[in-house]
């Protein structure tokens, strides 16, 4: 008996449930359902399946923009006439002719070392030198009358020819007591003063010459070929705030650094003002024409395992169009491949698309709310 209640209760509940779904699934269907009308573009509900409405993304066109026509780079003021002084002999300091920071001209002694010994030299070099010459005169006058052979006529000759070496090696020797600058410039920090006892490996000065100056700089290896001499160049320095400075390529490397993949360039610029010092750091611009690529948005770009692509809207369909990145603009991408100026291609909405796939855009989904209700409302007798 027991049973056969429970059995029974079962069948009424069933029954139940099975009448509540006839009567309120009409009300859960959405309104142009239960009239049998389409509440939208029914060739994109059916692309994505199962009634569901296509995916609505946004688009934007393809530009046309030139690629980056400048580099910048980091470089080093260095003076094109640079040297450090050193001198050419041991010796002392007798005299110091210039102070730090004084400009001379090319010549002008910069330190003199004791030379008493060496005036000497060339004193006894002179008077060597004197004699030899009176020597040959008068051989020469007893050589008419046939009193001197011409062998030691030859042999007076020859004593004046080592006589006048001799002096000759005596001034180079006097010479050397002087350190005078090889070209005109500014003197650096003087490291010795006088009294002091020197020899070659003890450096005395620097020496610039600041009328105009070299800035070297390292580019990326893409911008080589892109770089001659005469290209202009355009330098900020911190050192002088608000001031543009211009100047052009000098000259470059000869090839490309292995480990940096790098290209060093040297650039000239004016300094007549006499406003850059050797060492200066500076922002350098390289200026050139650049090349004229497609551009999408960052969003636009997506990537599988064969590489980047984006989803190109043709025929309110979905496309994938595989791409090449050239480079990057802020919040643009510079590419190629089988894509031109005014394509469209998805650059939101891009994680549900997929090949072949209908989409909606924001225009199709205003335009289907617009037609909806002139199709979807009944007409009431």
């Amino acid at each position: 008996m027991v049973f056969w209640k429970q059995a029974l209760y079962s069948l009424i509940i069933v029954m139940g449930v099975g009448a509540g779904l006839v009567f309120f699934a009409p009300s859960m269907m959405p309104f142009g359902a239960q009239l049998g009308l389409s509440t939208g573009n029914e060739a994109t509900a059916r692309s994505y399946g199962g009634g569901r409405p296509a995916p609505l993304v946004a688009l934007s066109e393809v530009e046309l923009v030139t690629s980056d026509n400048r580099v910048k780079s980091v470089g080093t003021a260095q003076a094109i006439a640079r040297t450090t002084l050193y001198p050419e002999t041991s010796g002392r300091v007798t005299e110091l002719p210039v102070v730090a920071g004084q400009r001379v001209e090319e010549g002008d002694v910069i330190a003199r070392l004791d030379d008493q010994l060496q005036v000497f030299a060339v004193e006894r070099a002179q008077l060597s030198v004197e004699d030899a010459e009176a020597q040959v005169e008068r051989y020469r006058t007893l050589a008419t009358s046939n009193a001197v052979s011409s062998v030691q006529l030859n042999d007076a000759q020859s004593e004046l020819v080592k006589a006048r070496l001799d002096l000759s090696e005596a001034q180079d020797a006097l010479r050397r007591r002087l350190i005078v600058a090889p070209f005109s410039g500014e003197i650096g920090l003087i490291d010795i003063g006088v009294g002091d006892t020197i020899s070659t490996a003890d450096a005395v000065t620097t020496l610039d010459d600041r009328k105009s100056l070299l800035i070297e700089f390292r580019v990326p290896e893409r911008f080589a070929n892109l770089i001659s001499p005469g290209n202009e160049m355009s330098l900020v320095s911190p050192a002088i705030p608000g001031q543009v400075l211009k100047g052009e390529v000098e000259g470059m490397d000869s090839r490309i650094d292995a480990t940096s993949r790098t290209l060093t360039i040297q650039g000239r610029i004016d300094n007549a003002d006499d406003l850059i010092r050797p060492g200066m750091s500076f922002e350098v611009t390289l200026y050139f024409t650049g090349s004229e690529y497609s551009a999408v948005p960052s969003l636009a770009i997506q990537w599988d395992s064969n590489g980047p692509y984006v989803w190109t809207f043709e025929e309110s369909e979905a496309t994938r169009t595989d791409i090449t990145i050239i480079s990057r603009q802020a919040d643009r991408v510079l590419i190629s491949g089988d894509i031109g100026v005014g394509d469209r291609v998805v650059s939101d909405g891009t994680q549900s698309v997929r090949q072949g796939q209908a989409l909606r855009t924001a225009d199709s989904l205003q335009t289907d709310q617009q037609q909806a209700p002139a199709s979807a409302v009944p007409s009431v007798n």
